[in-house]
């Protein structure tokens, strides 16, 4: 098991794994509630270079010349990913997904299988070598 080395202290998050369904939507009402998004909670989306999805909620209407895909939490506290920010994360229907929810921040992360992929790889490479 490798050692894990903290040079500060990182504050815990609620965690859940959820399925993506054929539309899109996941299952996440545990990290919404910690979160305090309740349903009709605007939401706007956001994937970096990795495929790291980030969820965070927005009050009034959107600026001018916005482009990022929003969403409402739907009554059963449940999300549906815009396809763009599927695709753009490379995730298919079925795909399992890490959700983090960091209170601290407000935002939701969440996490397709080929991020926790890259994630692993780099913290095990060093680990990796016979003794």
């Amino acid at each position: 098991m490798p050692v894990l080395l903290q040079s500060r202290y990182v504050r815990p998050a609620f965690y859940s794994v959820t399925v993506v369904d054929g539309h899109g939507r996941i299952a996440a009402t545990t990290p919404l509630r910690a979160l305090g998004w309740t349903p009709g909670t605007v939401l706007e989306f956001g994937v970096d270079a990795n495929r790291l999805i980030t969820a965070f909620r927005i009050e009034g209407p959107p600026p001018p010349g916005s482009t990022a895909p929003r969403r409402e939490v739907t009554p059963r506290g449940h999300l549906n990913l815009p396809a763009a920010i599927r695709r753009r994360a490379d995730i298919s229907t079925g795909d399992r997904l890490l959700t983090a929810a960091d209170t601290n921040a407000g935002i939701l992360r969440l996490l397709p299988p080929k991020v926790l992929a890259l994630i692993l790889h780099a913290y095990t490479a060093d680990q990796d070598q016979p003794p």
